[in-house]
């Protein structure tokens, strides 16, 4: 049962990794290609022939430039992406362009989308040629490469000898910002543009234009949306610094300033890292059943060599069930009052296990 259900699991994955590599193709017969070319038309005497729509005609394959067949790529156009919170752009725009405005208490969009742009292109050796602060960027040539195709030919697909295929051009980004700084707007233009397969210039596919220009500004929102998640990271952990107190019932606690909804998530993850696995939880009652097993469980020969220091992980504490974290919040004000075969721990020890307390809860409670 387990071989056919990993066969069908297998085979899943083989499908569609074959649909993920045809993703920029047609689907079907490619036999036009292989159609010869039909003679004039014969017109009977007496008859006008009609002119021909040159918009219908077709090339003879031997002198046509450009990708026929499997080889012409019918991915649409790449779309800009606002990805950074207050970031947008207009629908069904041909334009690279995105909008950023300022949200919560950012003050100075204009300068961070600046930022964020110019360390962007020094991470990708990218060259600026010309430049005015919060204006315009102009770029050298840059050069990607952008994958590669077949060489065609048995012998040639049996050394695996592909083409390698490369983009070369220019980006001209202009910004427009007003004076106070909270909202600015990109444009980019990519010039230049060239196509090489094996150094040799081939024409230029319709949508590399589009693709190099909204790629640049994806990645630049991406860019951002990371370090702004990063910065939000940072501050909601510098909020929920952890301290000593007394519990409304007057038992020794840590304390968090956050309300119950908040405290209660962070509970598994700083428990996780601190060696508990967490058993059974009342949320109505506010309590975490734990079992403290610092390392994971110990294996058959582990409980064999009973000569052996028992590991205590970080805490120091004994291993097994019989933990409770009783929470509670009053004010906005979360509490946490840690049991052991119901007994409270005491002050000392809440004193002594203080610090990596204190670090799970503000590194690795998320």
């Amino acid at each position: 049962m387990k071989f056919w259900r990993g066969l069908a699991v297998t085979t899943t994955v083989i499908a569609l990794a074959g649909c993920t590599s045809q993703r920029d193709q047609a689907q079907g017969g490619f036999e036009y290609v292989d159609i010869n070319q039909r003679g004039a038309l014969l017109v009977p005497e007496g008859m006008q022939n009609v002119a021909q729509n040159p918009d219908f005609s077709i090339p003879n394959l031997d002198t046509a430039q450009g990708p026929v067949g499997t080889e012409q790529s019918i991915r649409s156009p790449r779309q800009v992406m606002p990805l950074v919170p207050g970031s947008r752009v207009e629908e069904g725009s041909r334009d690279a362009r995105i909008w950023f405005d300022a949200i919560e208490d950012m003050d100075d969009v204009a300068g961070w989308v600046w930022e964020e742009m110019q360390t962007l292109l020094a991470e990708r050796d990218i060259e600026i040629t010309e430049q005015s602060e919060l204006e315009y960027i102009q770029t050298g040539t840059i050069e990607t490469v952008e994958g590669s195709r077949s060489r065609g030919g048995f012998w040639a697909r049996l050394r695996r000898d592909r083409i390698e295929q490369t983009s070369e051009y220019s980006l001209r980004i202009e910004m427009q910002a007003p004076s106070h700084g909270r909202s600015a707007r990109l444009d980019v233009t990519a010039a230049d543009v060239s196509w090489l397969e094996d150094g040799e210039p081939q024409e230029v596919p319709v949508s590399l234009q589009r693709e190099v220009e909204a790629g640049f500004l994806n990645d630049l929102s991406l860019r951002m949306q990371r370090n702004f998640e990063d910065q939000r990271v940072a501050q909601v952990r510098a909020t929920r610094a952890l301290r000593h107190a007394e519990s409304p019932q007057g038992d020794p606690a840590y304390a968090l300033d956050v309300n119950f909804e908040a405290g209660w998530v962070l509970m598994p993850g700083a428990l996780e890292y601190l060696g508990f696995e967490v058993e059974d939880l009342n949320q109505r009652d506010g309590v975490y059943y734990a079992n403290y097993q610092p390392g994971g469980r110990p294996g058959f020969w582990s409980r064999l060599a009973f000569w052996s220091s028992e590991d205590r992980g970080l805490l120091g504490l004994p291993r097994g069930s019989g933990y409770e974290f009783q929470v509670d919040a009053v004010d906005d004000v979360f509490y946490i009052v840690i049991r052991h075969d119901d007994e409270v721990l005491d002050e000392e020890t809440i004193d002594k296990l203080f610090p990596v307390f204190a670090e799970a809860f503000s590194e690795h409670a998320d």
